[in-house]
């Protein structure tokens, strides 16, 4: 068992983990912040308008979202390297731990590094200059479920960009961004033809309901009433998106990034 995995060496790989990747993680929390920093100060200089609170919490949850892709460019680029992934690969830890300190570093830490860094940047701003930040993003962030959707949603599109990392070997950045641009046309794609074709009926038979849809989020499908007259062939194909998207998606991404560490050739 201590081979697959062993708690106190996993601790230590963490700690190892944590302080080689700290620089990389607190130059994206600047970068970030400062971004936020440099609109205000233009701002001041073009004396431009007054920026609301809800208009800020979008760029934190967009910087958030921004950084959890570039993690694993950033933090753990080399690990398919020919020779600059041997040093990783010789430490004393399993595979397993490895891959656990991974996803701790890239899917929790950096993120909410950069999360709270924007956070309190936005808050130091707005204390010192409200005319221009008016309110508090803080306060304006949502609910602690609102929250937990977005970054299970961000979390999931990570994924496959983490997968992305250790699947190719040169070029990783823009490999992934077209990957994930053909999984998403094809994606797309289907569910089009499904609409217009296999459930065409479906929605023709919509039109005469009542109904009432908001779509923010892939989860708001759920949020459609009036519309009792659904066959269960529709509700079905409801469903079976909502398993692809949050249940096969992640497993398979986490499974082909767990693989690739494990028989990684060198």
């Amino acid at each position: 068992m201590k081979e697959f995995f062993d708690i106190n060496r996993f601790f230590k790989l963490v700690r190892k983990d944590y302080s080689e990747r700290l620089p990389v993680t607190l130059k994206i929390v600047t970068i970030f912040s400062l971004l936020l920093a440099g609109f205000w100060v233009s701002l001041i200089i073009f004396n431009g308008s007054q920026v609301d609170a809800e208009a800020r919490v979008l760029y934190i949850y967009a910087a958030t979202f921004l950084a959890m892709l570039m993690a694993p460019f950033n933090l753990y680029k080399s690990y398919n390297h020919p020779k600059k992934g041997l040093d990783y690969i010789m430490l004393p830890a399993s595979v397993t731990e490895k891959f656990a300190s991974m996803l701790l570093n890239s899917i929790i830490l950096l993120p909410f590094a950069t999360f709270l860094g924007v956070l309190i940047a936005d808050t130091f701003i707005s204390t010192v200059n409200p005319s221009l930040f008016n309110g508090f993003a803080i306060v304006n962030l949502g609910s602690a479920g609102e929250i937990a959707e977005k970054y299970g949603e961000a979390v999931i599109v990570q994924l496959g960009f983490i997968f992305g990392n250790f699947l190719f070997k040169k070029n990783k950045v823009f490999k992934t961004l077209m990957s994930a641009a053909g999984l998403y046309i094809l994606f797309a794609m289907v569910i089009m033809f499904l609409l217009t074709t296999v459930f065409k009926s479906d929605f023709e038979a919509l039109k005469s309901l009542n109904t009432s849809i908001k779509v923010n989020s892939l989860s708001d499908f759920e949020h459609i009433t009036g519309a009792e007259g659904i066959t269960s062939l529709l509700k079905g194909f409801y469903y079976s998106v909502l398993v692809i998207f949050y249940v096969i998606c992640p497993v398979s991404f986490l499974g082909g990034t767990y693989y690739k560490m494990k028989t990684q050739q060198y």
